[in-house]
């Protein structure tokens, strides 16, 4: 199925196989979303929190299967190597993230307690924005 998609899109295998985990992701996701705001309905109007309602039965099922289809979708870009392209992408990027603060902060003739500031606010603002926090 990759090497249709990259084919028809004109891009690489692993460009295709990458596409297809974020696609299946994005649906997992979405699907995910569907069931919260049910299940925040359902809880609100009295409902059980432990017994979703019926009607949600076909939404937990399909969240199982796009999981499991997101799941295999990322084992065959582990086997084809796109994890190891991504990870070399990601780097690529951080560095030129780098750099450019590094530019930025140097254009900007800070002292050093100015420069550590500015670049203390970048680190954490990149690992909230990654979902982390800054460590302590």
């Amino acid at each position: 199925m990759a090497q249709e998609i990259a084919t028809e899109h004109n891009i690489t295998p692993h460009e295709a196989l990458l596409g297809l985990v974020r696609t299946a992701s994005a649906r997992a996701a979405w699907t995910d979303t569907i069931i919260v705001n049910a299940m925040r309905e359902h809880v609100d109007a009295g409902g059980d929190p432990l017994k979703p309602p019926e009607g949600l039965t076909p939404w937990l099922r399909q969240s199982r299967e796009e999981r499991k289809l997101a799941a295999t979708t990322a084992k065959q870009a582990v086997d084809a190597g796109v994890m190891v392209a991504l990870e070399r992408r990601l780097d690529l990027e951080g560095e030129l993230v780098a750099s450019v603060l590094g530019g930025v902060l140097d254009k900007l003739n800070l002292d050093h307690e100015q420069r550590v500031t500015a670049l203390t606010t970048a680190q954490q603002l990149l690992l909230e924005a990654g979902g982390q926090t800054a460590p302590e």
